[in-house]
């Protein structure tokens, strides 16, 4: 019988563009995306990495900040969907980008519109000081000008 001999190397396993890339995010599932959606004629390999990286950085900011505003109310370790647009309203970038979006059950800010406020009155006593003040400064000014134009005789 012929003897057969088995291969000595091993054949190295795949590793995939997700951890080549250091991401969590599946890079080659958004790149099928981007393909499929026929964005573009041909999608390359880093744009695909890009776009994966921008979503999962969105992704743990949005996480991060939800879990700090349920955190911060009531000491409650689950995110809900109220921590969550509490998170994006307060955050600048993030109200921006999803200005046009509704959470759903996340509820709304709360608070009371500028206009809505009563505007606030000034003590009475500021507002004759500033009246004196201007009276003075007119009669100032009149002296001024009568001495500055000659007298008739």
């Amino acid at each position: 019988m012929p003897s057969q001999k088995k291969s000595s190397t091993k054949k190295a396993k795949g590793v995939s563009k997700s951890s080549r890339s250091g991401l969590v995010f599946p890079v080659s599932r958004v790149g099928g995306s981007l393909r499929k959606g026929r964005y573009a004629k041909r999608v390359s390999t880093p744009a695909a990495v890009f776009l994966t990286a921008v979503m999962e950085y969105c992704t743990k900011e949005l996480l991060t900040l939800s879990a700090k505003t349920a955190h911060k109310n009531k000491k409650q370790h689950n995110i809900k969907p109220r921590h969550i647009c509490l998170a994006v309203r307060e955050d600048e970038d993030l109200s921006q980008l999803l200005s046009q979006v509704t959470i759903s059950g996340g509820g709304v800010m709360g608070g009371v519109h500028g206009a809505m406020l009563k505007k606030k009155k000034e003590p009475s006593g500021e507002k004759k000081e500033k009246k004196k003040s201007d009276k003075k400064k007119a009669k100032k000014e009149k002296k001024e000008k009568s001495s500055k134009s000659p007298k008739k005789s």
